[in-house]
């Protein structure tokens, strides 16, 4: 009896491969991205017609975060709605009684009598320390 053998090929094992570090670069950029877009849209936005006063001082504190707006026709706004006179006492007591500072972002063609009245009711409601939150001019 005549025995015949056929070659057998067995493929060559593929080099394992190594991790891909670029994948994971990928996903804290993906994760960057929607952060940025979440919390650009979270801050609400500043009634329309907006412009920020301006300074030449360089030093100063205050946040933006939690901040009433004074606008040009004397309004005050908070989280993109009018708040009326009372509406403003409303918001001093949701603060709680312990704040004794609040920022404040003014509109560059506010009156000085809409500002008046606005820190009077403030100091009268117990803010003891005011700050105007505004921008650097460009050529001072």
């Amino acid at each position: 009896m005549k025995r015949y053998t056929k070659p057998i090929h067995l493929p060559k094992p593929l080099p394992s491969r190594s991790a891909d570090s670029s994948l994971a670069l990928i996903n804290v950029v993906f994760l960057l991205l929607v952060f940025l877009l979440v919390s650009g849209t979270l801050r609400p936005s500043l009634p329309d017609a907006f412009e920020w006063a301006e300074t030449t001082e360089t030093k100063g504190e205050g946040q933006v975060r939690n901040t009433l707006v004074l606008t040009r026709t004397g309004d005050v706004w908070f989280e993109g709605a009018i708040l009326e006179e009372a509406g403003v006492d409303d918001f001093l007591e949701g603060l709680g009684g312990g704040i004794d500072t609040l920022s404040v972002q003014v509109d560059r063609h506010a009156q000085m009598k809409d500002v008046a009245r606005l820190a009077g009711t403030l100091r009268t409601a117990g803010i003891a320390r005011l700050s105007f939150v505004t921008i650097e001019a460009e050529n001072p």
